[in-house]
């Protein structure tokens, strides 16, 4: 076979959850997993049921990227230091022919359910369409990242630090991405159960800010919902029971709820 077809996909399961991410419930035991190579699909770079491919990145320095832009991304990049081994170009081993693709698969083992509205944690709550999508390699090279660019449609719950405006565009980072490497290698990393939006679709995000510069935010993992067609669809894997096709005016009414409960010094559910 020829050219991409020929390319193997490989998918290497690494049981980890990075220690710098203290908002998510901890960790259980687990241990890793190696598949069997297989034929590369878009299918096998989605990992939910209304995840997309994921946002594509280069490994080598973003040469275009304003320098503005570069110092607020290694701001948040220190939240993220070390959590994984040293990447490097998987093309570079000498045994290498010719371009592959394949994918690196996180599996999060926690003790107990994410929550799927986490509004005590979030710095803002938003409605957004996403616009872009880029993937990076962090500066130590031990994480991979993907920002979006998102256009605030409806504001539920202000930012207080950056009094977010229906129509102005914010960043959403979300883990994992798909990098193209010097040799000409692809790799997908991808986190189990935590899909990738859809650029030009719109969403409900509950966003983190732990230490991010303004207009800039994480998405809390295991909370991310597309609204299309009147319905809801989870992103993230947990919450596909609770919320998969439920009408999104039930849906962005219970969260209406549980930010007012919130507010009141309530639980929010």
């Amino acid at each position: 076979m020829e050219g991409f077809l020929a390319a193997l996909f490989r998918i290497c399961i690494c049981i980890t959850l990075p220690l710098s991410i203290p908002d998510l419930p901890p960790k259980a035991s687990a241990k890793n997993q190696q598949s069997q190579p297989k034929n590369s699909t878009d299918y096998d770079k989605k990992p939910t049921k209304y995840s997309d491919a994921p946002a594509k990145g280069e490994f080598q320095n973003q040469s275009s990227e304003l320098a503005s832009d570069h110092e607020r991304r290694v701001v948040r990049e220190s939240r993220y230091k070390n959590t994984y081994p040293e990447i490097t170009d998987p093309g570079d081993s000498p045994n290498t022919t010719e371009p592959e693709e394949d994918a690196v698969m996180t599996i999060h083992d926690y003790v107990g359910p994410l929550d799927p509205c986490p509004v005590a944690p979030s710095a803002a709550i938003v409605v957004g369409t996403v616009l872009s999508g880029k993937a990076f390699v962090s500066k130590d090279r031990t994480y991979v990242y993907s920002d979006y660019q998102v256009r605030v449609d409806r504001v539920l719950k202000q930012d207080a630090s950056a009094s977010l405006a229906v129509g102005e565009q914010i960043v959403v980072s979300r883990g994992g991405g798909s990098i193209h490497f010097p040799s000409g290698h692809i790799r997908n990393y991808l986190n189990n159960g935590e899909g990738f939006p859809t650029i030009g679709s719109q969403y409900l995000f509950f966003l983190g800010k732990p230490n991010f510069p303004q207009h800039e935010y994480e998405q809390i993992i295991g909370s991310l919902y597309q609204l299309s067609g009147g319905k809801v669809h989870p992103l993230d894997t947990e919450q596909l029971t609770l919320f998969d096709d439920m009408s999104d005016v039930v849906f962005l009414s219970k969260v209406a709820q549980a930010i007012a409960k919130s507010r009141a010094g309530g639980e929010p559910k």
